[in-house]
């Protein structure tokens, strides 16, 4: 993981997954986009205000093949993730989080060794650029809740739902 864009093109497309479909971004280095979002469009935009440097080409078929091996094959392509440093350890963090369990924002910011950074972590998480992937629909509230989700609250009970269903992937 990086904390800067090293890429000067990438691709990008769409693909549907078990919770509706997905705008995915990816270079040479790994998918560093997988967003839920309500019209196509949007995705290049974000994607171009963000990385203004990139050249981006449209591939479904190419987002296609991504979202068979995730969430057909259970294999995770590389990931090349842009942020602080901080926000790198959060989504690393992250990433430990068993399939099919879940852990408070408190219980992420102790692992890490910042058991004060409760917001900062909470913060962190909202601002994953690769849902489901860097799982932050795993994260609840300390009394149970689900807390927010970026994506819908509809999704991240599917996304939790789906995950205990398919323990044995």
């Amino acid at each position: 993981m990086t904390n800067f864009a090293t890429f000067s093109d990438a691709c990008y497309g769409f693909a549907f997954t078990p919770f509706g479909k997905c705008g995915m971004a990816k270079s040479e280095q790994g998918i560093f986009s997988l967003t839920f979002p309500s019209d196509e469009e949007s995705v290049r935009v974000e994607l171009q205000r963000k990385f203004p440097n990139v050249k981006f080409y449209r591939n479904d078929d190419e987002m296609e093949k991504m979202v068979y091996f995730i969430f057909q094959k259970n294999e995770y392509p590389a990931l090349a993730l842009y942020g602080t440093n901080f926000q790198l350890s959060v989504w690393e963090a992250l990433q430990k989080i068993p399939f099919g369990s879940t852990v408070s924002y408190e219980d992420v910011a102790k692992s890490m060794g910042f058991p004060k950074a409760v917001r900062a972590v909470a913060h962190a998480v909202a601002c994953n650029p690769v849902a489901f992937l860097v799982p932050c629909h795993r994260v609840v509230r300390k009394n149970g809740g689900l807390g927010g989700f970026r994506w819908g609250m509809e999704r991240k009970i599917s996304m939790l739902k789906w995950e205990k269903e398919n323990l044995h992937l």
